[in-house]
């Protein structure tokens, strides 16, 4: 376990560092437009959406260890090759490998936890590589903004070497993981039973909504809303932000006590979405009040907004843990992170269209989202083919 928390935090560190001024690295140095960019990334979400499950299948039949490394190796290429691309068809190839790689990556490391640990434990396991993964970005972050500091071509050259350093890091520690097994060809039926699993393709679609939503709200939500419609300092989007990261680094573990099988994981699930329901109405009691009003407001509302995305994230893990065949974790991994990619696109329009077309209003529209919602993850859970246990 320690070596996939060190594999982790490295990866994490490098994707922090990189985040930061990944955007301004392909406009300010690349040279690419905005729309060029954003078309690009647009390609390369495609390409990662329809190639999860069969990729987390490969996973499964080979191996997850190996397909892990060579996936962050790959990565690690792509990256560096970054520095060489100025137009956007060289842009679109070279975002749709890092794009594959990655959904590699998604369903390869999933299948590697839930063949490493031991069925009670990878709740727990998930949760320390959650909070490591945090911890990770944050310090990753702090090394990405020093560009934004220097202002040199060179600076932003050298965090994505930085990014890339990481993958060739990180996959030299996993060779020191314990191999998982390979999984057996199955004698008849379909290969991609993730596919053909109703329930699961109901479970990763609305999760993945409700996790990209619940992710956004403070990353796309607050800023606008704070700029737009009050009068309040916009420092308090990092005042959120800093209380979202240590919460999910100090109390993700302990978030997941208690909780076994994926009947309970739907239960947590749904205390999770009425939790960050009540922080949307907080944010939206805001609008109007002093800027003294407002900050203390959006620091209740941070606070409230984390433990819910705590629920929810353990609720999710349960779920998907209990409903996955331990013959196909890999392609059930990559399945679900597939819903994810599709809430990462309907989320960021919704609250944008909420938050400032509805006003005050729209936080209200957000918070009957997660709480119809929430009630949504029992029913589904009760209609999988095959036990909920974990």
């Amino acid at each position: 376990m320690l070596i996939l928390i060190a594999a982790t935090f490295v990866n994490a560190f490098g994707n922090g560092a990189y985040l930061t001024t990944g955007v301004l690295f392909l406009t300010r140095v690349a040279g690419l437009s905005p729309a060029a960019m954003s078309a690009g990334l647009s390609i390369g979400a495609a390409a990662s959406m329809v190639s999860m499950t069969p990729l987390g299948y490969l996973a499964d039949r080979y191996g997850p260890k190996r397909l892990l490394i060579g996936a962050m190796l790959v990565l690690a290429v792509a990256y560096t090759t970054l520095l060489t691309v100025h137009t956007l068809p060289a842009f679109a190839v070279l975002s749709c490998v890092i794009a594959v790689a990655m959904a590699l990556t998604k369903g390869a490391n999933g299948a590697l936890i839930a063949g490493s640990v031991p069925v009670d434990q990878r709740l727990r396991s998930r949760a320390v590589l959650r909070s490591a993964t945090n911890a990770g970005i944050g310090v990753g972050t702090l090394v990405g903004s020093l560009p934004l500091l220097l202002h040199g071509h060179s600076a932003y050259a050298g965090v994505l070497l930085t990014n890339a350093a990481s993958f060739v890091i990180a996959a030299a520690i996993l060779t020191r993981a314990h191999p998982v097994p390979p999984q057996a060809r199955p004698a008849a039926g379909p290969r991609l039973i993730a596919l053909r699993d109703r329930p699961f393709l109901a479970f990763a679609a609305l999760d993945g909504l409700m996790t990209s939503t619940f992710n956004e709200l403070i990353a796309i939500g607050l800023p606008l809303w704070l700029a737009a419609r009050t009068h309040a300092p916009l420092w308090l989007i990092s005042v959120a932000l800093v209380i979202n990261t240590a919460g999910c680094v100090l109390l993700q573990v302990r978030a997941t006590r208690g909780i076994d099988g994926a009947t309970a994981g739907a239960g947590v699930s749904r205390r999770g979405a009425a939790i960050i329901a009540l922080a949307c109405a907080v944010f939206g009691l805001t609008a109007g009040l002093p800027s003294l009003a407002v900050g203390l407001l959006v620091m209740a509302a941070a606070v409230i907004h984390v433990w819910g995305e705590l629920q929810m994230s353990t609720g999710s893990w349960a779920i998907l843990f209990g409903l996955a065949p331990e013959t196909a974790q890999g392609q059930y991994q990559g399945t679900y992170f597939a819903g994810r990619q599709i809430g990462d696109t309907v989320s960021p329009p919704l609250i944008t269209a909420c938050v400032l077309g509805l006003h005050t209003a729209g936080w209200f529209v957000l918070a009957a989202l997660f709480l119809v919602g929430g009630l949504l993850y029992g029913p589904l859970i009760r209609r999988a083919p095959r036990p909920a246990v974990a």
